[in-house]
């Protein structure tokens, strides 16, 4: 039940930030690792200009194509190659785009979690705000065991 629950959130807590130094110096560690997104911020606007430019590509062989009398096959073909091109990299861009946020995201997460840990010591009680900063799971067995998944990614079983 909720509060069997509630009382292994503190057990598992205090296991967690048994040595909470050594555990503040891990999160710093992952954040850092977790945030560095200067490949992604590298990549992400060599593929917006190319995006630019191969749009200003097809704008010119449509106008090109409207204007002058072309064999429609060789039209379609360049058309198309570019339409491609231009379709592959705003799907790249995009998932770029999802893995820098969702990086961030993950390094707001441990932030919030290194602040919700340096402010408490070893709990007596369950803490709601602490149990929204700091837990990212939790899997209850049918034998009755309990592992809690914090935001760092580890895993603490009661």
């Amino acid at each position: 039940d909720e509060e069997e629950i509630k009382a292994r959130f503190v057990t598992a807590y205090n296991t967690l930030a048994a040595d909470k130094t050594l555990l503040l110096d891990d999160c710093r560690i992952i954040q850092t690792t977790l945030s560095d997104c200067m490949a992604l911020d590298a990549e992400i606007p060599a593929l917006q200009e190319e995006i630019v430019v191969v749009a200003e590509l097809i704008r010119k062989c449509v106008e090109e194509n409207s204007h002058d009398a072309q064999n429609q096959s060789e039209y379609g073909a360049r058309y198309n190659g570019y339409v491609e091109r231009y379709e592959a990299a705003l799907t790249k861009l995009e998932e770029l785009q999802r893995e820098h946020a969702l990086r961030q995201a993950k390094a707001d997460a441990i932030g919030a979690f290194m602040f919700a840990i340096s402010e408490q010591d070893a709990l007596t009680a369950f803490d709601a705000k602490l149990w929204t900063a700091t837990i990212r799971s939790v899997t209850v067995h049918s034998d009755g065991r309990m592992v809690f998944r914090f935001q760092t990614g580890a895993d603490i079983e009661v």
